[in-house]
């Protein structure tokens, strides 16, 4: 089973998901998915240095009351998941580009799950400028990556052209917000779904499989 999940590293619902996501993997390990991470920027508008969060919220929903019971809700939804979510500790929105980049060059050594997750974590629970190259560079190397490698992937920018395609192949597929998950090139299914619900698009996903499997036919 091959799964493809387009997110975004600021995105809340994207680390809900994630983390949803691997506890229904836990839950059903005789599939063994291959997962990739793939590239959705939600505000690719964002100047590289960040904008305030606290003033980008409130225009974006209205006034902080509103922001307070949306982060209210996900926290809540986060501690069942296992996630403690600290937006306190976040002072800006960073543009998400350079996280892309830093995930790119992880997925072609290896660790890409191992540095989508530090990323997440570092921004969500630590709340870590996931914009700054220098900071980029700290949690790749805590993830596995080489210092060197990592940063001149992210100064010079290497992958770039690979993360574009993997955005304008999102738009072509009609993927318009994350998390959304796309089995075997043929399903989707966005949001951060339920636990429970994953499970059983796995074993739909896994039945449609074995359907299409000509060999399945033979041996019967």
């Amino acid at each position: 089973m091959r799964i493809d999940i387009y997110s975004d590293t600021v995105c809340p619902w994207c680390y809900l998901g994630k983390r949803r996501f691997e506890l229904a993997v836990a839950a059903r390990p005789q599939y063994e998915p291959r997962v990739t991470w793939r590239p959705f920027e939600l505000n690719p508008e964002i100047p590289g240095e960040g904008v305030d969060r606290a003033a980008y919220l409130e225009a974006r929903l209205g006034n902080a009351e509103r922001v307070a019971e949306a982060h209210a809700e996900l926290q809540r939804q986060g501690q069942v998941a296992g996630i403690e979510f600290r937006f306190d500790l976040i002072a800006r929105v960073p543009n998400t580009r350079r996280s892309h980049l830093l995930i790119a060059h992880a997925g072609r050594v290896g660790r890409q799950s191992v540095v989508k997750e530090r990323l997440m974590r570092a921004y969500f629970e630590e709340g870590c400028d996931i914009g700054d190259v220098d900071e980029l560079v700290r949690l790749g190397v805590e993830a596995g990556l080489a210092e060197h490698e990592s940063r001149s992937a992210l100064i010079l920018r290497a992958g770039q052209d690979g993360v574009i395609a993997a955005e304008r192949h999102a738009a072509v597929l009609g993927i318009t917000g994350v998390p959304t998950f796309v089995f075997d090139g043929q399903y989707t299914i966005s949001g951060a779904q339920e636990v429970g619900n994953l499970t059983r698009i796995f074993d739909q996903v896994a039945d449609f499989g074995a359907e299409r499997d000509p060999a399945r036919d033979l041996a019967s």
